[in-house]
């Protein structure tokens, strides 16, 4: 028993080591139709825009150009008065980062001369309190040229729903907007590409009470139905978790479990059959 333990130790050591993070949902903006280009390209979340700002296209109705040029950006113009409202103005979007951890913000953001050059981060797992997560050091620029990537706190991890927005901020230690150029003005347009949360899914294979033999779970990831066979046939006590540790289905089978009630995530599932026991991750697609 002890060689199980420790190679269950190993293994989870080494599936750790070789963590991979991954897109959890991005926004390129490359659909032609403004209406469309607010649907994330990769995943699934919400954006838009806040503090009175207006969408700013092209004169002839089309999205200015992104990074790289051959896509397109997301432009905003309109902001507040000069010295007036601080903090209000700019991006906000939402996502799920269920089953995931160390997450990590990125996006492109350029501003035209008049804009404001100082861009606040936040952050809010309840959409009401909000976290600072730091600012861009007054780093925005007429072009692409200084992307962005934010190391988000552990509170980031494993949330059901999360918010965030990119907002205009006075320059640190005054009342005033600093602007890009030499002038600021309310018609300085912000553009953002490439918006992307990423993070490494949590590791929730691994599990030592794992001795019903032949145990199968299929298809996983899955969507209504999952099939649990083992070597033994009989009733299997099946109860599932979401990540949070809450309890979301119970159920006996000889086979079959429904689990078309669950919403997209990743689970614990535990399976007890004739005294024996064991654990596997499902994922919900």
């Amino acid at each position: 028993m002890k060689k199980i333990y420790t190679l269950v130790a190993v293994l989870t050591a080494t599936f750790a080591a070789n963590a991979q993070s991954e897109i959890i949902t991005q926004w390129n903006f490359d659909a032609a139709d403004h209406t469309l280009a607010v649907n994330p390209s990769t995943g699934t979340g919400t954006f838009g825009i806040i503090g009175g700002v207006e969408l700013n296209l092209n004169t002839d109705g089309t999205m200015p150009g992104g990074n790289p040029t051959s896509g397109k950006g997301y432009s905003i113009k309109t902001f507040p008065e000069q010295g007036t409202n601080s903090g209000t103005a700019g991006f906000q979007f939402a996502l799920s980062t269920t089953g995931y951890e160390n997450i990590t913000l990125s996006f492109d953001p350029r501003s035209s001369g008049t804009g404001s050059k100082w861009m606040q981060y936040e952050m809010s797992t309840d959409g009401t309190t909000w976290t600072t997560l730091g600012n861009n050091n007054g780093a925005l620029a007429n072009d692409f040229n200084n992307p962005v990537s934010v190391t988000l706190p552990a509170t980031a991890d494993n949330q059901g729903s999360i918010t965030f927005k990119l907002v205009s901020i006075f320059a640190p230690g005054t009342q005033a907007y600093a602007p890009v150029g030499t002038n600021y003005g309310t018609g300085g347009a912000w553009r953002i590409d490439n918006l992307t949360i990423s993070g490494e899914e949590i590791d929730t294979a691994s599990t030592i009470d794992n001795n019903i033999e032949g145990l199968k779970v299929y298809p996983n990831p899955a969507s209504e139905l999952i099939n649990i066979t083992s070597n033994e046939l009989g009733i299997k006590n099946v109860t599932i978790y979401n990540m949070l540790g809450k309890k979301v289905l119970e159920t006996s089978t000889e086979e079959t479990v429904n689990v078309s009630t669950l919403t997209s995530g990743v689970y614990i599932m535990k399976i007890s059959q004739d005294g024996k026991n064991a654990s596997r991750k499902l994922v919900i697609k």
